[in-house]
């Protein structure tokens, strides 16, 4: 039993690191792509340009911060996905634009992009999936809308809590990148598909996917 139960823990704490770099890699093609990213990655981003700051180590820090108030009001959706979705998603993005940068890859055509832009939010969708159903711990911005929910006493539900957070973030990566130019960059359409469509997407490779994949290493 001991030993089902070690095997179980290593499945699904791998399945947590194969989840996680492939959110780090899709963020990667978000940003290349230039077309929006999902709202904490463009508030990140506006940050990260205007202050002039690596972007793996200012998602890191504001990762850091949203975690205290987790840690104060949501302890129970920390755990090991929790702490290495907030080092190593930031990080990996930057490894993949660096390496493209590299190898002198660039998407210049608005059908390239498009491309990329598709294959970011694919991956985003198959990898949140995989480690949320894991259950080794809920990433800080996702549990952001929880805590809003805690403060307001259930007056502001969970889903009105992630747009109100998610149109702070917006606003903030908009006016942050108006300072270096680059806003329409990371607000765009891409901003608006993940929105709207990485959600249903997610909870569909669950369903159909995921969390199949990992019911028995759960038990």
């Amino acid at each position: 039993m001991e030993q089902r139960k070690v095997k179980n823990y290593f499945v699904r704490g791998l399945s947590v690191v194969i989840g996680i770099f492939m959110v780090g890699i899709a963020v990667g093609f978000f940003k290349m792509a230039a077309l929006g990213a999902d709202p904490f990655t463009a508030m990140n981003t506006g940050i990260s340009g205007w202050i002039g700051m690596q972007f793996g180590t200012l998602q890191l820090i504001v990762n850091g911060l949203v975690l205290m108030l987790v840690f104060l009001y949501k302890k129970q959706f920390i755990g090991f996905g929790t702490i290495f979705n907030m080092i190593f998603v930031g990080y990996t993005a930057d490894f993949v634009m660096r390496l493209l940068n590299t190898w002198s890859i660039s998407f210049d055509t608005m059908a390239v992009r498009a491309a990329v832009l598709a294959a970011a939010v694919l991956l985003i969708c198959i990898g949140d999936a995989l480690y949320i159903s894991a259950d080794m711990g809920m990433s800080p911005y996702d549990a952001v809308g929880y805590i809003v929910e805690t403060l307001t006493k259930g007056r502001l539900q969970f889903r009105a809590a992630r747009i109100f957070c998610d149109v702070i973030c917006v606003s903030i990566g908009f006016l942050t990148g108006l300072q270096t130019g680059i806003q329409w960059q990371i607000v765009g359409i891409g901003t608006v598909i993940s929105a709207f469509c990485t959600g249903p997407l997610i909870q569909f490779f669950r369903v159909h996917w995921s969390d199949k994949l990992l019911a028995s290493q759960r038990e």
